[in-house]
């Protein structure tokens, strides 16, 4: 059984796995177009979101929420906070917001959705076996 102050550090976790995952999206995408010149940055960028989400599903699991969670929820919780944040994104810009500013906004709001989504869904009690 976890305990409260278990459940209480549970977002800074999460913050912390977030960061750990996009690193790793940044490394891995920069050393695929390092090694790989060649390769479309499209696909290094894919192929590297596959590895920092592999990051991500794997640290949520083990280290922020300390149970099984589901992969193809955190998976579709993943691209619906991509998508999120580039409709935020388009949305600020559209209503002439500076680009920085908009930046900023799509980047703080989006991790509060996936958060929430992950605790209530992804990885919710009910995913866990028993």
């Amino acid at each position: 059984m976890r305990t409260p102050l278990f459940r209480a550090a549970r977002p800074l976790r999460f913050i912390m796995i977030g960061l750990l995952a996009t690193l790793t999206h940044l490394v891995t995408a920069f050393l695929l177009t390092w090694a790989a010149p060649q390769l479309s940055v499209y696909l290094a960028n894919s192929l590297a979101f596959c590895v920092a989400f592999m990051v991500s599903f794997y640290g949520h699991t083990h280290f922020t929420f300390g149970r099984r969670g589901s992969l193809t929820k955190f998976l579709l919780v993943s691209i619906s906070g991509f998508a999120l944040n580039n409709l935020i994104l388009h949305g600020a810009q559209m209503l002439g917001v500076a680009p920085r500013l908009a930046l900023a906004l799509a980047i703080a709001i989006v991790p509060v959705f996936t958060y929430v989504a992950s605790s209530i869904w992804a990885f919710s009690r009910r995913d866990t076996p028993t």
